[in-house]
C-alpha cells in the first residue's frame, strides 16, 4: 500500500482501451494512468516520462503539446527514433502517483514517497534487456530520486527539480547515471531545498553531494519549456535515454542578468484558463 498517498500499489499489464496502450490506470474519478507509447516488449531503449504537479488522470487527454506529460511523450519518442534509427525505442508516460496541486502541497514529500515504490516496481516489469531512463520533470524529480535505490534504471534525467528527495548521493544507489537540465529563467531554484521528515524534497541535483551531470537546455525559458520541439533541450533529452551520452551537448557560462529569473506562479500549474502544467 502506498501510504503517504493512500492508493492501492498499481497493477502493471497492458491494457488496449479507447485506442490507448495503458500498463495501469486507475478505475474512474482515480488520478493514476500510466501509458506506453511504441511496442516496451521489444524496445532497447525505454523513456519513463514522470511528470510534476497538477497532473492526474483528469486531464491527462486534454492538455497538450510540451506542457502535458503525453504531449510531451510524443514529442520525445520521435526524437529520440530520429537520433538512433536503427534502434527499437519506446516512452512510457508515467502519471502513477498523486501528485501535488500546489505549490504549498509540493513542500510535502509525501506524494513523491508515496508514488516512489510503485515507480521502482515498473522499473522491473520492463523488460531487463532494455536501457531505462527516468526523466522526472519538477516534483517528479523527486519521485524518480526516491524510486532509484529499489529501482532499476540505467539514466535519471531531472529537469527544472526542486530537489531529488535525497541528501546524498548515496542514498540514489550506484547504478544509475544522474543528469539535470536547468532553464536559466526556471523559478524553481528559488524553491528551497532541505527535507526535514516528511517536509522538503532534499538537495538540488546540481548540488555538489548530488554531483548530476548538467546538460545545456538551449533557449527554453521558464519551467515548462524543457520539452519543446525542436530544442536543444529535447535533443539532449533524447540523446540521453538512447545511450549517445558524449553528443548531450553540455552547459556554456551565460549572461545571467539577460535571463531573469520568472516568479513563481501563485499556483503551480495547471492553471485552467492557460492549460499550464507543471
Amino acid at each position: 500500500m502506498s501510504t503517504s498517498a493512500l492508493l492501492p500499489e498499481l497493477h502493471y499489464e497492458p491494457i488496449e482501451t479507447d485506442g490507448l496502450r495503458l500498463l495501469a490506470c486507475d478505475p474512474p474519478g482515480g488520478p493514476r494512468i500510466v501509458e506506453a507509447l511504441g511496442d516496451i516488449a521489444m524496445a532497447d531503449h525505454i523513456a519513463v516520462l514522470v511528470p510534476g504537479n497538477g497532473h492526474h488522470r483528469g486531464n491527462y487527454l486534454t492538455h497538450r503539446g510540451p506542457v502535458g506529460p503525453r504531449g510531451r511523450g510524443r514529442l520525445l519518442l520521435p526524437t529520440m527514433q530520429a537520433l538512433a534509427p536503427g534502434a527499437r525505442v519506446a516512452v512510457v508516460v508515467w502519471v502513477g502517483y498523486r501528485a501535488p496541486s500546489g505549490i504549498a502541497a509540493a513542500f510535502s514529500n509525501g506524494p513523491a514517497y508515496g508514488g516512489a515504490g510503485d515507480l521502482a516496481r515498473l522499473t522491473h516489469y520492463l523488460p531487463r534487456s532494455a536501457h531505462v531512463t527516468l526523466i522526472g520533470h519538477s516534483y517528479g524529480a523527486a519521485v524518480c530520486g526516491l524510486a532509484l535505490a529499489d529501482g532499476r534504471a540505467d539514466d535519471c534525467v531531472a529537469l527544472g527539480a526542486p530537489g531529488m528527495g535525497v541528501w546524498r548521493r548515496a542514498e540514489l544507489g550506484e547504478r544509475t547515471r544522474l543528469w539535470a537540465g536547468a532553464a536559466a529563467s526556471d523559478w524553481i531554484r528559488l524553491f528551497p531545498h532541505g527535507r526535514i521528515g516528511r517536509l522538503g524534497l532534499g538537495r538540488s541535483p546540481l548540488h555538489p553531494a548530488i554531483g548530476a551531470r548538467r546538460f545545456a537546455t538551449g533557449d527554453v525559458t521558464g519551467h515548462c519549456g524543457y520539452y519543446a520541439e525542436g530544442s536543444e533541450s529535447l535533443r539532449n533529452i533524447a540523446l540521453i535515454a538512447v545511450g549517445r551520452y558524449d553528443e548531450a551537448s553540455p552547459v556554456e557560462p551565460v549572461e545571467t542578468t539577460a535571463l531573469p529569473v520568472e516568479p513563481p506562479p501563485s499556483v503551480v500549474e495547471p492553471v485552467e484558463t492557460t492549460g499550464a502544467a507543471a
